[in-house]
């Protein structure tokens, strides 16, 4: 009696066995299979979303094509600056045919690159160029950086810059991080007031914010925020208007024309889609030259950086 007891026992704790085998078994499949349709929803939403990006970037070279032709002036005060905010698309593309996307939201901005100052004019004559240098360092020196450190980026942009060169390029901020550790570190809080572009380009007085309107210029920051409430009122057309709105040195302040202008050809398009819970953006190097745009990179960015910040 004791041994049939035992045969039962064991045959169901086998059945129990192969019932939890199963049960993991048909789990494992179910997951997997939600696994491929969420990869599939979500390859389709980051498609879509592409498609919606590359329309706003066309929108926002249309717009900057647009200003060109009112003038080579660049400010705040004019349409390129305003940006734009979550809009809802259902409705439009809806009309369009494209129902499917369901509910998708838009935004975006234009931001001019040049309103920081730019490393490649560290090396503008295939040496550390002084001016340039001397502009870094106060720049490290403003947001917290060893300023020694502007003599390191100075001859890394050359070294990258140099015909021939065996050095790894840079392109972008973030490839300097590889020089060294201090620098790595520096970058946050640099890429407010720095950028990496293609050529040598001024820094536009009229979009500048006052940390690099200060270090541009080499004046204080009380004079800095004198120049940013002077064209709130009317930009300025000219560096010689920039002399005037400090009025104690109008004469005398020193600008470099190779460092500061009022005039942009670089502009950087940044858009933001969210299709339902999806989020997905986009950031787009655009450059300008006379009345026409063209892309010169585009990256893929953490929806976050799409948000609007305030200047410094």
């Amino acid at each position: 009696m004791s041994a049939r007891r035992a045969h039962r026992g064991a045959a169901l704790i086998t059945a129990l066995l192969l019932a939890a085998l199963a049960a993991v078994m048909v789990s494992g499949m179910m997951w997997g299979e939600w696994g491929a349709i969420q990869r599939e929803q979500a390859a389709r939403q980051s498609e879509q979303a592409r498609w919606l990006l590359r329309g706003a970037l066309d929108w926002a070279r249309l717009i900057l094509n647009e200003a060109a032709q009112h003038g080579q002036v660049v400010a705040l005060d004019q349409p390129w600056a305003v940006p734009l905010a979550e809009s809802d698309l259902t409705r439009f593309l809806a009309a369009s045919g494209h129902s499917a996307l369901g509910q998708a939201w838009l935004e975006g901005r234009i931001e001019d690159a040049q309103s920081r100052f730019n490393l490649t004019d560290l090396a503008l004559f295939g040496t550390p160029y002084a001016n340039a240098v001397q502009t870094l360092q106060r720049l490290c020196t403003a947001v917290g950086v060893d300023p020694s450190l502007a003599q390191t980026l100075a001859q890394a942009i050359v070294s990258a810059r140099a015909a021939g060169s065996l050095d790894l390029p840079i392109f972008q901020l973030q490839d300097l991080a590889r020089l060294s550790p201090a620098v790595a570190a520096a970058l946050p809080r640099l890429a407010p007031v720095v950028t990496v572009l293609p050529q040598a380009t001024p820094v536009n007085l009229n979009t500048a914010g006052p940390v690099v309107l200060a270090a541009v210029l080499d004046i204080s920051t009380q004079q800095a925020a004198q120049l940013v409430a002077a064209r709130t009122q009317h930009h300025f057309d000219n560096v010689q208007q920039v002399r005037d709105a400090l009025k104690s040195n109008a004469t005398t302040l020193p600008i470099d024309p190779v460092l500061a202008g009022v005039t942009s050809n670089y502009f950087e398009a940044v858009a933001r889609v969210r299709i339902a819970d999806f989020e997905y953006a986009e950031r787009a190097l655009v450059q300008r030259t006379g009345a026409l745009s063209q892309t010169v990179r585009m990256q893929r960015v953490a929806p976050w950086l799409a948000d609007p910040v305030p200047r410094d």
